[in-house]
Formats: structure tokens, C-alpha cells, sequence
């Protein structure tokens, strides 16, 4: 089986994202736990990178759901609502579910496979004469600069400079395979 085209794994992951995101209560949090727990077997340097920055918001979405929203006062708690807590907990569950597929995404493709499966998502954008490779370039130049800011930051010597590449991937057997599992994921999202 050959390596999937980068575009392939993209839309595999915002397909299970839209599939796990659509659901409420029990389901949404299933789906948002069972991703947290692939994540962290599959991508755990990512998945825990990805929650240290986003503390802030996680706390600050627990708060402001949790004891601004109007609601029946929760006993053991003071200020929070029992409403505003669910709130908190089905908000909090889509972030988790949308930060594990980024970890995921991000352990499957590199930089440069990231920026070439965006270009190749890009292409309808030529229908309305914006060039996909304009922004894939500035997402390749943004990417080495927070990979050579990371290298800083850590004490590695920054790599030489060098010239954008691309891999180039063609569509291949394992595509078709992942193309058929985004469309079943979005139908089931769509239909249930």
C-alpha cells in the first residue's frame, strides 16, 4: 500500500472532525474522548503541545460558559449552573475533538507535505484567479520561521537556508480507499 497524497489525509481528518464535531451529549463526548485517546497513543508530543497552548482558552471557556451562563445554580458549586457547566462541557469536548485531529494531521505530514496537501485543496481557487502557490509559499516561509523560532527557542542551530520544495504525491489505491471513508464519514454526518 503506498503513502496516501497529503490532500487525502486533510480531508480524512476535517471529515473526522465535521463527523465528531455534528454530534451532542453522550456521542459528542465518546467521539472527543476516543480522538483525545488516539491522539495521545498516535501523537502525544503534538496532542500535548497543542493542549499547553490552549490552556488559556480551556479555562477561559470553562469559566464563561460554566458560571456566566443563566441557569439552575449547582449545589456543591458556587456561581456555576448546571446549564452553563453542560454548555462548557459540549464546547470544551468539540475543542479537544478538533485538537486532536490537528495533532493527528500534524504527526502524520511534515511541514513541506502539510503545505503541498493545502496546495492541492487550493486548486479550485484558480476558477476565481487567486494562485494556490502564492499561499502555499507564504504558509512554506511561515512554517520555517516558527520551525527555525522552535530551534532558537531550544538551542539547535537553525538550518541553512534553502530553496521551498514541495514532495510531489500522485493519487493513488490508498486515496481512493481514504476518499471513500471521508465521503461514508460526511454522509453519516450529514444524514444522522
Amino acid at each position: 500500500m503506498n503513502h496516501p497524497h497529503p490532500a487525502s489525509l486533510i480531508l480524512l481528518g476535517l471529515a473526522v472532525l465535521l463527523a465528531a464535531s455534528s454530534r451532542d451529549g453522550t456521542a459528542l463526548l465518546l467521539g472527543a474522548l476516543g480522538l483525545a485517546l488516539v491522539a495521545l497513543i498516535a501523537a502525544s508530543s503534538h496532542l500535548r503541545l497543542l493542549l499547553r497552548r490552549s490552556r488559556w482558552l480551556l479555562l477561559t471557556m470553562l469559566v464563561m460558559f460554566g458560571w456566566l451562563t443563566p441557569g439552575t445554580p449547582v449545589p456543591l458549586i458556587p456561581g456555576a449552573t448546571q446549564e452553563g457547566l453542560l454548555l462548557a462541557a459540549d464546547n470544551l469536548a468539540r475543542l479537544l475533538a478538533a485538537l486532536s485531529t490537528v495533532a493527528l494531521i500534524l504527526k502524520a505530514l511534515s511541514p513541506p507535505e502539510l503545505v503541498a496537501g493545502i496546495r492541492s485543496l487550493l486548486a479550485p481557487l484558480a476558477l476565481l484567479k487567486i494562485s494556490r502557490d502564492r499561499i502555499a509559499v507564504r504558509l512554506a516561509l511561515t512554517l520555517n520561521e516558527v520551525e527555525a523560532s522552535r530551534n532558537a527557542g531550544s538551542g539547535e542551530a537553525a538550518p541553512a537556508a534553502s530553496a521551498l520544495t514541495l514532495p510531489a504525491s500522485a493519487f493513488g489505491a490508498t486515496d481512493l480507499v481514504l476518499g471513500t471513508l471521508t465521503g461514508a464519514l460526511l454522509l453519516g454526518a450529514w444524514l444522522t
